[in-house]
């Protein structure tokens, strides 16, 4: 089984349907309003996607009312969220259908308290003005004995390129890896070329 690969960030429908000709697993898109990749779930819902490609929409610390509009207006089928804090709730029932991944440093997950079921977890480094896209890497010798640990897919992200996902996928072997900056010609912009050559290097690392 070929290792799971999310390019996210995506901001212009222009750079989404280009994306999608060279079969990702899932694309990204923020929906933090503080984030220079931020693009509104009004906008994210006219552009169209295959089935079998996920639409994860990025959230930092959301209501439940944030949740339920950007779902609705941006047709997410995935969330991922960051920066959860202790009082945080989701009612998975209402939410039935959405896939929930939980994204953390991998020194956070060491405590991981277990008050609610996320389906996957999301291994990133850290900013405190920003979510992901940062370009540093995280730790991959943690990341790996949590991916051993824990019972559920781990998505690797952080720092990742064309150079170094191989070396990433074979130290961690992460169900997944998800990368923005290290495709991007700006913040905003992704290169195409990089796009394929990451998609690439993922799909035929061998472990």
């Amino acid at each position: 089984m070929s290792v799971y690969v999310k390019i996210c960030g995506i901001c212009s429908n222009t750079d989404l349907q280009q994306i999608i000709e060279l079969s990702p697993d899932a694309v990204g898109f923020i929906q933090w309003k503080k984030s220079q990749r931020f693009v509104e779930p009004e906008i994210v819902g006219k552009w169209d996607t295959p089935e079998e490609i996920s639409r994860v929409g990025v959230f930092v610390s959301p209501t439940e009312k944030e949740l339920a509009h950007a779902i609705q207006y941006g047709k997410f089928d995935t969330i991922q969220v960051h920066r959860i804090p202790d009082n945080w709730y989701a009612d998975r029932d209402f939410f039935q259908g959405i896939k929930f991944w939980n994204a953390m440093k991998p020194e956070e997950l060491y405590f991981l308290d277990s008050y609610f079921d996320f389906d996957s977890y999301v291994l990133d480094s850290y900013n405190p003005d920003t979510i992901g896209g940062t370009g540093e890497t995280c730790d991959w010798e943690k990341s790996s004995q949590l991916v051993k640990a824990l019972k559920k897919p781990v998505i690797l992200a952080g720092g990742l390129t064309v150079d170094n996902v191989q070396d990433a996928i074979r130290k961690v072997n992460p169900f997944g890896v998800d990368v923005s900056s290290g495709v991007e010609i700006s913040p905003r912009k992704k290169d195409l070329k990089l796009v394929k050559s990451f998609i690439q290097a993922a799909k035929e690392c061998k472990c």
